[in-house]
C-alpha cells in the first residue's frame, strides 16, 4: 500500500477538497429559487475559533487501500469561519446553490447526516453519509460518498480535527 502526503493550507481547503471529491458541488441549485435554505440547527456544535490540527485520509469504498491519500496540517479559523455552526460550515464550503441535508441529527455530541449534492455533465449526483464526534474543540468524522461509476464507485473518508492553540497575531 502507498501512502501520499499532500500539503493543503487550511481546513476550508482540506475540507472542500476532501468533500468535493466525493460530492462535486456543482450542478443546478437544489433549493427552489423562492425558498430560503434551512435556518441554522438548533444545538447544532460551534466550534471554538483557534489553531486547529487538522488530518484527512481518502480511500476507495468500504475502506479499500487502492488510491489512499493523507494530508495533516494546521489551521486558524477565525470567530467569522464558525460563527455559523458546524452544519452551516459544511454547507458554505459545498455551496448551498448545489448540496442539502437530507438529515441531519446531532444527539450528545454525535452527528449522523446525509448530504446529497447535485450532478451536472461532468460529475453524478452523490450522496455522502457523516458520522461521527463532534464537540466544540475536536471532530472525528467518517463520509462515505457514493455515486460513482453507475452507482457503483465511491470514497471513505476519514476528518479529525482537534483545537491546539491561538491562533497567531497575524491571522486573527
Amino acid at each position: 500500500m502507498t501512502t501520499r502526503v499532500i500539503p493543503w493550507g487550511g481546513i476550508v481547503a482540506l475540507l472542500t477538497l476532501s468533500f468535493a471529491l466525493g460530492l462535486g458541488g456543482c450542478g443546478e441549485s437544489l433549493y427552489d429559487k423562492d425558498e430560503a435554505p434551512p435556518e441554522k440547527v438548533e444545538g447544532d456544535v460551534v466550534l471554538q475559533p483557534g489553531l486547529y490540527r487538522m488530518q484527512v485520509s481518502i480511500g476507495g469504498a468500504g475502506g479499500e487501500a487502492s488510491g489512499s491519500q493523507f494530508a495533516d496540517d494546521t489551521t486558524c479559523l477565525t470567530q467569522a469561519d464558525v460563527a455559523g455552526g458546524y452544519r452551516e460550515m459544511l454547507l458554505d464550503m459545498q455551496g448551498r446553490d448545489a448540496c442539502r441535508f437530507d438529515s441531519y441529527d446531532l444527539q450528545d455530541g454525535t452527528l449522523n447526516a446525509v448530504m446529497t449534492c447535485k450532478g451536472d455533465q461532468f460529475q453524478p449526483e452523490t450522496e455522502a453519509r457523516i458520522e461521527g464526534t463532534l464537540s466544540e474543540t475536536a471532530t472525528d468524522l467518517r463520509m462515505t460518498v457514493a455515486g460513482f461509476e453507475g452507482g457503483k464507485g465511491g470514497i471513505d473518508m476519514r476528518v479529525t480535527s482537534e483545537r491546539i492553540g491561538e491562533c497567531p497575531d497575524e491571522t486573527k
